[in-house]
C-alpha cells in the first residue's frame, strides 16, 4: 500500500468520525423491540433577555394598586410557512404571554384576562362572586405586523481547487404596542419597534487527486438570530417603553440607562405629556371601587317552580281522548298506506291518515285552551306528533309510489284516469302542520 493511499484512509476515517460514525456504534438503527437512546443536549433554563435587568429596575416604581392586564397581541403578518410535513405560521403566536411574562417580570400587579373562562365558570356556578375580581386599570394590545425578508448578497472563491465563500440575508420585524386605560378606553402609551434579523451562512471546500482518485472535501456553517427569541427581545424592550411612560423621567431613565445602546436604541423622552395624572387618577378610583365591589351580592331569589297542573274535567278528559284515538287510527292508516300494493290503495289509505291525524290535532288544541299541561299534556302531544311524523313519511312513500306509476303504460281500470289531486296541484290542505311547529306548541304549553 502506497504512502498515498494510506494518507487516503486516514481521511476517510476522519471524516466517518467527523460525521459520528462510531458515536453510537449502530448508525441509527435499532431492533424494533428495543427503545432507541434519546439523545441529550443542553440543560434547561430560564428564558433571559438583555431587558431583563432593565424590567427588574422598574419594580417597586409604580404603584402596586395600579394593575395591568394584557389583551391582544395577535400576529398580522400574515405569512406562512409550507412544507412536506404541513403549513404553519412563521412567527409564534404567544405574543402575548410574552408581554404578560415581562410585566411580572416589572414587578406591576398584573391580572390575567389572557384565559377568564375559569372566573366565568365559577361565576355561573354560583361559587364565586364576579366582583370579587380585581379590576384592570390598563391593558396591552397590539400586533406583530411586518415580516418582510430583504435580499442579501454573497461571494464566492476559487483557486487551484480550493474555494471559500459567504453568504447573508435579513429579515425586517416590526410590531406596535399600545397601553389602554381600561376605563376611559383611552390609549395613553405607545411604541412602534423594528429590528432586522440576520443570516448569515459561509463555506470553505477542496479538491484533490490522490494518485488517480478524486477527494472532495467541504465544510460550512450558519448562523441566524433565532426568530421568536428576537420577537420576545422586541416585546420585553416595547413593554419596558410602555411602562416608562407613565414613570417620571427621572425614575426611568435610570432603569433605561442599564439598555446597552446596541440592544435597543429607542426612547420615550419625546412623550407627548407627562401621564402620571393618568395613573393618579386610576389610583383613585381604585380607592372608591373596591368598596361597593367588596359588597356581598344580593341573595339569590329562588327560582319558582312550575305551575301545578290544571285540574282535569270531563270535558277535558274527553278531549284528551278524542286526541289519543285519532292519533292512533292515524299511525295505522299510515302504516297501511305504506305496506299498500299499488298506488290508489296507498293514497287512500294516506287521505284517512291526514283526515285522522288533522282531528287529532284539533283536539289537542282545544286541550291545551282548557288548560293541558304537565306529564299528561306531554304524553298525549308525544303520540299525536308521533302520528303527525308517520303520516307526513307514508305521504312522502305515496309520491314515490304514484311517480313510478306514472311512468309506466296505463293499465287503470275504465273509469279511473290515474290523474290524482297531487298530480292537479289542487290537493285540498289536510291542516297538519309541520312537525317542529307541533313540537314547539307543546313545549310552550300547547297554545292556539
Amino acid at each position: 500500500m502506497t504512502s498515498k493511499r494510506k494518507a487516503l484512509l486516514k481521511v476517510l476515517a476522519a471524516s466517518c468520525m467527523l460525521a459520528g460514525c462510531s458515536a453510537s456504534g449502530n448508525f441509527g438503527f435499532m431492533p424494533n423491540n428495543i427503545d432507541a437512546p434519546l439523545a441529550k443536549g443542553p440543560a434547561i433554563q430560564n428564558v433571559t433577555t438583555p431587558f431583563d435587568q432593565a424590567l427588574e429596575c422598574v419594580r417597586g416604581k409604580i404603584e402596586p394598586s395600579v394593575s395591568f392586564a394584557v389583551g391582544q397581541v395577535v400576529d398580522a403578518t400574515g405569512k406562512e410557512t409550507y412544507s412536506e410535513g404541513g403549513s404553519g405560521k412563521i412567527l409564534s403566536q404567544g405574543a402575548g404571554e410574552m408581554v404578560q411574562s415581562a410585566l411580572y417580570r416589572a414587578g406591576v400587579t398584573v391580572v390575567n384576562r389572557r384565559d377568564p373562562n375559569i372566573s366565568v365558570v365559577e361565576t355561573q356556578w354560583g361559587i364565586r362572586d364576579i366582583k370579587q375580581q380585581t379590576p384592570t386599570n390598563f391593558y396591552v394590545s397590539g400586533s406583530i405586523n411586518s415580516l418582510d425578508f430583504i435580499p442579501g448578497g454573497g461571494v464566492e472563491f476559487d483557486f487551484g481547487g480550493v474555494g471559500v465563500g459567504k453568504r447573508q440575508n435579513r429579515i425586517l420585524i416590526a410590531l406596535d404596542l399600545s397601553l389602554t386605560d381600561a376605563f376611559t378606553g383611552r390609549i395613553v402609551a405607545n411604541v412602534p419597534l423594528q429590528k432586522q434579523i440576520f443570516t448569515e451562512e459561509f463555506r470553505v471546500g477542496g479538491d484533490r487527486f490522490f494518485d488517480t482518485t478524486l477527494i472532495s472535501l467541504s465544510a460550512g456553517g450558519m448562523k441566524r438570530e433565532a426568530v421568536h427569541f428576537a420577537m420576545r427581545q422586541m416585546l420585553n424592550f416595547a413593554t419596558l417603553e410602555l411602562l416608562g411612560q407613565l414613570m417620571s423621567e427621572e425614575n426611568y431613565s435610570s432603569c433605561r440607562g442599564i439598555v446597552a445602546s446596541m440592544d435597543g436604541n429607542t426612547s420615550v423622552s419625546n412623550r407627548r405629556e407627562d401621564l402620571r395624572d393618568v395613573v393618579l387618577a386610576a389610583m383613585n378610583r381604585n380607592t372608591a371601587e373596591p368598596l361597593q365591589a367588596t359588597k356581598p351580592p344580593k341573595p339569590t331569589p329562588a327560582a319558582q317552580g312550575p305551575k301545578p297542573p290544571a285540574k282535569i274535567t270531563p270535558a277535558l278528559r274527553k278531549q284528551m281522548e278524542k286526541a289519543t284515538m285519532f292519533a292512533g287510527r292515524a299511525l295505522v292508516a299510515a302504516q297501511a298506506a305504506k305496506s299498500a300494493k299499488d298506488a290508489v290503495a296507498a293514497r287512500s289509505h294516506a287521505r284517512e291518515a291526514q283526515q285522522y291525524a288533522a282531528v287529532a290535532i284539533q283536539a289537542l288544541k282545544t286541550a291545551a285552551a282548557g288548560g293541558l299541561s304537565g306529564a299528561e299534556g306531554d304524553a298525549v302531544a308525544l303520540l299525536v306528533e308521533r302520528a303527525l311524523v308517520e303520516v307526513q313519511l307514508s305521504e312522502q312513500l305515496v309520491r314515490k309510489k304514484e311517480a313510478a306509476a306514472a311512468s309506466q303504460p296505463s293499465e287503470s281500470p275504465s273509469g279511473d284516469t290515474g290523474i290524482h289531486p297531487k298530480d292537479t296541484g289542487n290537493e285540498p290542505d289536510s291542516g297538519i302542520p309541520p312537525t317542529g311547529s307541533l313540537r314547539d306548541s307543546r313545549i310552550k304549553g300547547l297554545p292556539h
